[in-house]
């Protein structure tokens, strides 16, 4: 394992209420080997970790086509950094019904896991910066504009815009749950939802401010990272948690995965070039 630190940490608690008990311990971390991982998403049928190199945005010094994603295991040893090829700045991805959907500059690349191939792609015509990606139960597609008021919906490969409004401006990470989506609004730095139903939107947490960058379920409950090395464990009723800082080791929080069988969160570093694994799980 030529790319693979694995560190020994006793327990640190880092959060306690009378009701949870939150407990974080590091048990790996990568070699510096990927570029720019913003994204990742775990893969339960074939066990494997999917990461979104993002590496530089097309006004930074990145190019047209020339990104990728990289294929790794559960300890976050690479297997394959360019296992898909011919994407322009990656961001958000995740997997539904054997499809890992992909957030490029130009809409949303859907690739087949079973036929190891793309399978479609669905072009959102935008100047701004699509950002997170999240599919509900009904297979409709939400993706996120990180600098703007909107939010599109691509249903039976119509794409439109689904909400917009001042309500959600600046949203990136998002999170189809049930007949929620749950979204964090960059620009009043609130954790909400929205109804898929009435789109009705309501306030459910109140961070501190920052860059809400990933969501993820635990149990009841959503992991929520700040992209400047916070993450933070925000109950249904408005409860947060501090789980982790990484600020002052300089260790951002982008995208990150959250295998609840596992116990595990993978931490995406996108200045740093690496992985990040801890064990997590409520009460444990």
């Amino acid at each position: 394992m030529k790319n693979l630190k694995v560190i020994l940490i006793s327990s640190l608690i880092l959060a306690t209420s009378s009701d949870i008990l939150a407990q974080t311990v590091k048990v790996w971390e990568t070699d510096e080997v990927y570029k720019g991982p913003e994204s990742a998403a775990y893969d339960n049928i074939r066990g494997l970790l999917y990461i979104s190199n993002y590496t530089a945005g097309l006004k930074t010094g990145g190019s047209y086509g020339d990104h990728s994603i990289a294929k790794a295991d559960t300890n976050g040893e690479l297997i394959l950094l360019h296992w898909i090829r011919n994407l322009t700045t990656p961001t958000g991805i995740c997997i539904f019904k054997d499809k890992l959907f992909i957030v490029e500059r130009f809409g949303v690349v859907e690739y087949d896991l079973n036929g190891d191939s793309v399978s479609n792609k669905y072009y959102i015509k935008t100047s701004k910066f699509l950002n997170d990606i999240t599919v509900d139960k009904n297979m409709n597609i939400y993706v996120s504009e990180s600098d703007s008021d909107v939010i599109y919906k691509i249903k039976n490969g119509q794409v439109e815009k689904w909400i917009e409004s001042k309500e959600i401006s600046r949203t990136n990470g998002i999170l189809a749950d049930g007949n929620k989506l749950i979204l964090g609004v960059i620009s009043d730095s609130c954790i909400k939802a929205a109804d898929l139903d009435s789109k009705e939107i309501v306030v459910i947490a109140q961070l501190k401010q920052g860059i809400i960058d990933g969501i993820k379920k635990c149990g009841n409950n959503y992991l929520v990272s700040h992209f400047e090395g916070n993450l933070y464990l925000v109950s249904t009723g408005g409860q947060v948690e501090e789980l982790l800082n990484t600020r002052n080791e300089k260790i951002n929080i982008a995208d990150f995965e959250y295998i609840e069988d596992k116990g595990l969160i993978v931490i995406t570093s996108l200045s740093n070039n690496k992985l990040l694994g801890y064990h997590y799980r409520p009460n444990d």
